[in-house]
């Protein structure tokens, strides 16, 4: 059984990011796989270590800080659950709950600059030879070059889509390393739609991109 967690789908759901976990639900099962997924909600006890993946989608500035302060007493079992292997995908400002004025998970500082950020995006990431393509719109910005940042199993990034849906590249990544350890074939999911919306993205002449 994979369990996913979409934790404070009530408050960090701005951009449809719940359809990250939705996603991940259907390809997996096209491979067999019996999956589970839990939307937690603002205040319910979260058990990091009960899930394979958590997700975390993007907010309003004020319902980003309603977040913050029940997150915070989950900071050790957040490292514990990294050092263990577990998957957290973090997109739009969630990203700014891991750095070093919250939870310092990861070394950076989010600031507030007077323009906010609105742009597409299409980056290289380490993980595979395809882009990762996607859209930006925040008011925060943190002081570090990467678009997407991973470590471990842990992928967090202001780039919304949402996410999963729009890179199947990136949903077969994380299916093919959650089925490592078991008997099922990742090659059973089917992203023939993703792949042709993905081609179609890259092949319109969008402006503002940053690679």
């Amino acid at each position: 059984m994979i369990k996913i967690a979409n934790i404070y789908y009530d408050l960090l759901n701005l951009y449809g990011d719940t359809g990250n976990a939705k996603a991940l639900v259907y390809h997996l099962r096209e491979t067999g796989a019996e999956v589970q997924l839990d939307n937690i909600r603002f205040r319910d006890k979260i058990n990091f270590s009960d899930y394979n993946v958590v997700f975390i989608g993007s907010a309003t500035e004020n319902n980003l800080q309603l977040a913050l302060s029940d997150i915070l007493q989950y900071k050790n079992d957040i490292l514990e659950y990294k050092k263990n292997g577990g998957f957290l995908i973090a997109t739009g400002n969630s990203i700014e709950l891991f750095g070093r004025s919250a939870l310092e998970i990861f070394d950076y500082t989010v600031t507030y600059p007077d323009k906010r950020t609105v742009r597409d995006v299409n980056v290289r990431t380490p993980l595979f030879d395809t882009h990762i393509i996607g859209f930006e719109n925040h008011k925060g910005t943190i002081d570090r070059d990467e678009k997407i940042i991973l470590e471990d199993n842990f992928i967090i990034t202001y780039t919304i889509g949402p996410l999963l849906v729009r890179n199947p590249e990136l949903t077969d990544y994380i299916i093919s390393k959650l089925l490592a350890d078991t008997d099922l074939s990742p090659s059973k999911a089917d992203y023939t739609f993703e792949k042709k919306a993905y081609e179609t993205s890259c092949q319109t002449d969008l402006k503002n991109i940053n690679s």
